[in-house]
């Protein structure tokens, strides 16, 4: 008959084997409540789902009207005020930027997500005034 040692078991083995041991013991006595949970969660997506489904479809069908001349001005000038201090904050950010170490990246990140949304405003200005119905009739008439 041979004689074997028992495997050595580390101190963090051990407390990690008594730690899943007692949360398996912890798991099953949750186990009833935890099917309650589970299926008020799924409700709960489900809700989700559908209103962000409602809510696409809504955004799908919404069509922006023409704006009056002084709308389009006075959205303008807020962009333009609005670049112009964004503007200010990047010249002064980049000044010390330039003065720190090369690694500093953040202001010129900053800056390229200021342009980009500045650009996606202005681009959505030029682009919701256009009347559907316009362009339409453009295309029939040009066929014709």
């Amino acid at each position: 008959m041979i004689h074997r040692q028992p495997l050595h078991v580390g101190w963090a083995r051990y407390y990690r084997l008594w730690v899943d041991h007692q949360l398996v013991r912890l798991r099953e006595g949750i186990r009833p409540g935890w099917s309650a949970l589970a299926a008020a969660a799924s409700e709960v997506v489900w809700v989700g789902r559908l209103t962000a489904v409602a809510a696409a479809l809504r955004a799908a069908r919404m069509r922006p009207g023409p704006w009056t001349d002084g709308k389009l001005f006075a959205l303008l000038c807020v962009i333009a005020l609005g670049s112009l201090a964004v503007a200010g904050v990047l010249g002064y950010a980049l000044s010390r930027w330039m003065a720190s170490g090369p690694g500093d990246l953040l202001p010129a990140a900053g800056g390229a997500v200021a342009v980009g949304g500045a650009l996606i405003v202005l681009v959505f200005l030029v682009f919701s005034s256009v009347d559907g119905d316009r362009v339409g009739a453009a295309r029939t008439r040009g066929k014709r």
